[in-house]
């Protein structure tokens, strides 16, 4: 599917590049008269090409609910450790792309498999020292 979405978006681009050569001397040589049709066709036909050479290349799309999405990462497994995306981030799992938010447990604990939330303020937390400090005062 790859190769057939590479030709088509070939085509595609090689159609527009086309249409907008052909508009552009059309305008400048007619500048009153309507553009002819075969240009508006050839317009529509790279537009339909390239939305399909995109559709067909690219990668199939995950599902949406969330009880699909984790039995498809439990059957396929985690990434590896250590690899990074394009932007140089690190991936801390394959099938978890909101690995990074710590969502799987431990908002703010330390030594748990998520050691908390980047960025984020530990509300949880913060509401046990409260109440840790108000019931210390109390006991003085």
């Amino acid at each position: 599917m790859a190769l057939l979405g590479t030709v088509l978006n070939t085509v595609g681009a090689l159609f527009l590049t086309h249409a907008i050569y052909s508009t552009h001397e059309h305008t400048t040589a007619f500048s009153t008269s309507p553009l002819p049709t075969d240009i508006t066709l050839e317009l529509l036909l790279s537009i339909v090409l390239l939305s399909t050479g995109i559709v067909t290349s690219s990668q199939p799309l995950r599902p949406i609910q969330a009880a699909t999405w984790a039995g498809q990462i439990a059957r396929e497994g985690q990434k590896p450790e250590g690899t990074y995306t394009r932007e140089g981030e690190a991936v801390l799992s394959e099938g978890d792309p909101y690995a990074f938010l710590g969502l799987d447990g431990g908002f703010g604990e330390k030594g748990g498999k998520g050691e908390g939330r980047r960025g984020f303020w530990d509300v949880k937390g913060k509401r046990r020292e409260y109440e840790e400090w108000v019931r210390g005062r109390g006991k003085e």
